[in-house]
């Protein structure tokens, strides 16, 4: 399914690897079932084992169906509802992600040991604004699959990666409703 790495590399547990995509196909194939979600795949963690499959390779198609799927919910979620709840959601990510973006990445972020590297956090953060109740910023897959680096006193990775799940999920309701 996925290029394996090499047999003294590490890379993800095939077999766990196969399980959940194959749990995917079938969400995908049909969407009354509820098998999974968009959190559930863009959340999803594999053992590592040597010989696996490449990382990167697994990492990007997730990110891929964690916005297909997301994005899939959203439409369904304006079929039965109406745009007027993922509008109000959408109204409070950018009020969330302004409030944010107003305060020093230093205080939006704690700082960890083995955390990402805070260069390539803040280039991110660069590229990120709200403007006049519309968000600006990269693509959902972009945001979600943006190489962060390490770093030993970096920022936190569980905080970052909350931060970009929100700014995913914001630019795929702003994409749904426009």
């Amino acid at each position: 399914m996925f290029p394996l790495g090499l047999p003294d590399l590490q890379g993800y547990s095939t077999d766990q690897v196969d399980l959940f995509f194959t749990r995917i196909k079938h969400q995908f194939d049909d969407s009354s079932r509820n098998l999974t979600t968009a959190s559930i795949i863009s959340s999803a963690r594999f053992d590592l084992v040597q010989g696996g499959y490449q990382i990167a390779s697994v990492d990007q198609t997730l990110a891929k169906l964690a916005d297909t799927f997301e994005v899939r919910e959203i439409a369904q979620r304006v079929i039965r509802s109406g745009k007027a709840g993922v509008l109000g959601e959408l109204t409070s990510n950018l009020s969330e992600i302004s409030s944010l973006l107003e305060q020093q990445p230093s205080k939006m972020f704690s700082k960890a040991r083995n955390g990402y590297s805070k260069k390539l956090v803040l280039e991110l953060l660069s590229t990120v604004r709200v403007n006049s109740g519309k968000l600006i910023s990269p693509s959902a897959f972009e945001i979600r699959t943006k190489e962060l680096g390490r770093a030993s006193s970096g920022y936190s990775r569980a905080e970052v990666n909350n931060f970009c799940d929100l700014l995913a999920s914001a630019v795929n309701k702003q994409s749904a409703l426009s």
